[in-house]
Formats: C-alpha cells, structure tokens, sequence
C-alpha cells in the first residue's frame, strides 16, 4: 500500500497572486528572431527548479511545474505562463538532497498524474544513497510509492515515463545516476512495483554514465526509444544515447559521444515531439550547456547548433506538449521563450463565494460576485453576461476595471438558482493588452464561464425545492449519524 506523506490545501488568495515585476538589472537571454523570452518565475529556494511542462486546464492547470528541495521539505509548483506561482503540494524528505526528475504522466498509465524521484545522500550530485519515488494528485496529496538504496547499495534514479514502444515498458524506466556500486537500469510497472533489469547497465567502451535528462522520443526522429542526456561524474565524459528494449535488458546506441568534459556538458534535455518549437525540420532535440549557458539543438547524426544563449547557470529544460512553450531554468528563475505573438493572457485564480466543480452555495441569498485574476485587467459591464437557471438575464454592476479584482453586484440575489458567469476574452490585460485566457491553455483568448450554485440550507436532495424528500433525506442523515 502507498504511504501517505503529506497533503497541501489549496493555495490561499494571498500565494496564488505571487506574481512578477520586470526585472530590469537582469541580462536578458538572447532567442532567435521570432521568438521572444520572458523571466516567469523568480529562483525558487535557492536553486533552479527541476521542470515539468504540463497542460492539464482541467486539473493542475497549464504552465510549467517546478521541483524544489530546500531544508528537507519538497515544494512542487505550478507557474503559469502570465508568472502566477502557486503550490501544488509539499513533501518532507528526510536527508533529501535534491529532485532528480518531476514528470507528468500524459497518457494516464498511473494513477496519480504526477510524479518525481527525490534523491537523499551525499553531495556533490550525483551521488546519492537513496532514491523515492512520489506521486502528487490534483487535490495535492503527496504519495510515498517506494524508497530504493542505502549507505551499502547506493541509488540515484533518474526516470521516464514509457508507453510501450523501442521494447520498454508500460510504465517507467529507471536509470541509477550513483557513481557507486554499478548503474542500475530498472523497469517500474503501472502498479508502481520496480524490478532491476540489469545491476550495471552502461553503453560500449563505457564504465558509468551519470543520466541528467530523459525523455522518450515520440516523434520517432532519433530512433523511437528513450533519449538520455549523460553527464558523468567518473570519467568525465559527455554523451546523447538511445536507449530500447529495456524489458530484454537493454541495448544502448550512441547518438553523439562521448566526449570529453572540457568540450560539452549537460544539464537536460527536452524534445519538440511536433508544435510550433519544433522548426521546420519537425521533432527536434534540445540539450541545456552548462559550460556556455546555452540551449543547443541536437540532430539525428549528432551535430549541434546554438539555439539561444546569455543564461546563468543553465540547468533545467522542458517543452509543452503541444510544442509552443520552452521553459528554461537557471541561477535567475524561470524564462518562457515562445513564438513572437503567442502570448499569455490573463486568467481568473479564483472567485468570492469560492465555486470549485460541483459546489453548491448554502445559507443566505448572495448579493454579490467577485472574480480575482492574476493580473490587473480592463473591462465594463459589456464584458459580461449573466443568466439564471432558465436562461433569463440577470441585471448587474461590475466594478474594479484596472485591478485584479471585478466586484460585481446582482441586481436579483442568488438564491436557489444557478446563475452562469460568462467573461468575454475582450477583458484585457493592463500590462500587456492581451486578451483573457479563458479557457486557461496559456494562450491568450477564450471566454471565461463560471457556475454560482445556491441552495436552501434545508433542500437536502439539491433539487432546488423543499419537499418531503428533502425531509427523509435529513433522516436518513440523521439515522447514519452524521446529522
């Protein structure tokens, strides 16, 4: 059974609204034209964050998850293309050093969507005496799935999440990053459940590898298996293999490598499966160097090619999955680079009375809405509509134009009806002018639409009536004990 670690409420009004102000005394980072950069996220405790790119608008949200470790304690985050930070759950790590990789399942193979491994142990990285797993829920509930290693069988478990294909699992496959006792190349199963496939596994003429990326190649363009990003700490050499068949033990093939420290060093490696990033040239690989701060792209045979420079510290790197959204981190926090005219547009973070899926409002009529948004915004009473349940209009004053707030007050309170809030995407941003992001897919556009529910205390079946079922409802409630 699955340990329960621990469990993060939802964020409070006060920690979703973490948002940035231009940060002028930064050296910008240099992109191709085209395309344009943005610092989204400060450094997040005192480090560059693992990263994980997610569109999830029904769940997590859309943006790009970030994993930190910082006096024992994991904080996973969501930052938001707009730069809205909010936590998606905590985790205390005894002994813990650093996040070793966070990765969304997108396929639904496991069942909680995201996942990390935590190494505990020595510095300097990669060494580690134990590796665990984790998984977040959406409600922010961390899981404890396994623990692997100790002082005598040290493990350090890089991973990726694999769907079948090139020979791998359906499931996970694992790549111990210790420089001691072998590299362990393990297979995890959906039901979580590891199984070592080989306790040294290591390409040709190779005596360790030290994996700092993985991701499998969905485009097919490098071979269809599993992509690495090899660093390594023992020989200090550099290299990009495919990895296949890891359900036959594996078999590694060299894409470029391996070289010495002294002419490249990774720290990640993300690939544009399709979307806009890819290029003309579709799927392409791209690789974090750490010895010149650039991301760099990776072709089939090997040749590299400066794509953007001018970071600090490069580290993390990771690609939305429709391909639009690079995220980058380095000694500065968190840089978006997109297509030049792709831009965020504000969203709503949160409502007063609260509306999550399916709620319903109790108590006293309400007399008034308001809408929170990441950002201050532009907008009038045209912006908006609203209908109760029959699909009649509601008369209303919206208030707030130029804040984050819009207070709006009903001209009929809400009470036992439903009304529907609809915000037009012609809402703008006041910093930017782009339009509200509605549908919450990082791109600006879309309209907004909320559900306020409202019930009589006493209408216990929510039929919106009060009968003499809402009484034996309250009775069988009584009966069970829970009143």
């Amino acid at each position: 059974m699955p340990r329960l670690v621990a469990r993060t409420p939802t964020a409070s009004i006060a920690a979703v609204l973490t948002t940035l102000a231009p940060a002028a005394a930064l050296a910008q980072p240099e992109v191709p034209d085209g395309f344009t950069i943005r610092r989204i996220a400060p450094l997040l405790d005192g480090e560059p964050p693992r990263m994980e790119a997610i569109q999830d608008p029904d769940g997590f949200g859309t943006g790009v998850v970030t994993a930190t470790l910082s006096d024992g304690v994991t904080t996973f985050r969501l930052v938001s293309p707009s730069g809205t930070i909010s936590v998606l759950g905590t985790t205390l790590v005894d002994g813990g050093t650093f996040v070793s990789r966070v990765a969304f399942d997108r396929a639904g193979i496991f069942d909680s969507p995201l996942n990390a491994t935590i190494v505990s142990g020595s510095e300097p990285r990669p060494f580690g005496n134990t590796t665990r797993f984790v998984t977040i829920d959406r409600d922010g509930t961390v899981r404890e799935r396994w623990l692997e290693g100790a002082s005598s069988d040290q493990t350090a478990y890089n991973f990726t999440i694999t769907n079948g294909q090139a020979g791998n699992p359906v499931g996970a496959v694992l790549l111990d990053a210790d420089a001691t006792n072998g590299t362990k190349l393990a297979r995890m199963d959906t039901g979580y459940a590891v199984s070592v496939v080989d306790p040294d596994s290591v390409p040709a003429s190779r005596s360790d590898t030290d994996v700092v990326g993985m991701q499998v190649d969905l485009s097919g363009r490098y071979g269809g298996g599993v992509l690495l990003a090899d660093t390594d700490n023992t020989d200090s050499r550099t290299a990009i293999y495919e990895l296949r068949d890891v359900d036959g033990g594996g078999s590694y093939r060299a894409i470029y490598g391996p070289v010495s420290w002294s002419l490249r060093r990774y720290g990640d490696l993300a690939l544009a499966t399709d979307g806009l990033l890819a290029g003309p040239s579709g799927g392409l690989l791209y690789v974090t160097e750490t010895l010149t701060d650039e991301v760099q792209t990776v072709e089939p045979d090997g040749t590299h090619t400066t794509w953007a420079t001018g970071f600090t510290d490069i580290d993390a790197l990771s690609i939305s999955p429709d391909g639009q959204s690079m995220y980058v981190s380095d000694n500065f926090g968190v840089w978006l680079i997109r297509q030049s005219g792709i831009e965020p547009g504000p969203v709503v973070i949160e409502t007063s009375p609260s509306v999550p899926a399916r709620s319903t409002l109790t108590g006293a009529p309400v007399t008034s809405l308001r809408i929170i948004f990441n950002e201050p915004v532009s907008f009038d009473d045209a912006d908006v509509t609203i209908i109760d349940g029959d699909g009649n209009p509601v008369a209303f004053d919206a208030s707030g134009s130029g804040s984050q707030f819009m207070l709006i007050g009903l001209g009929a309170p809400l009470d036992g009806d439903a009304y529907t809030v609809t915000i037009a995407d012609s809402v703008r941003s006041i910093a930017t002018g782009e339009a509200l992001d509605g549908d919450r897919d990082g791109v600006a556009g879309g309209d907004a639409q909320l559900i306020f529910a409202h019930a009589c205390q006493a209408d216990f079946d929510g039929d919106g009536e009060l009968t003499i079922f809402d009484f034996l409802a309250f009775q069988n409630a009584f009966d069970a004990g829970c009143p």
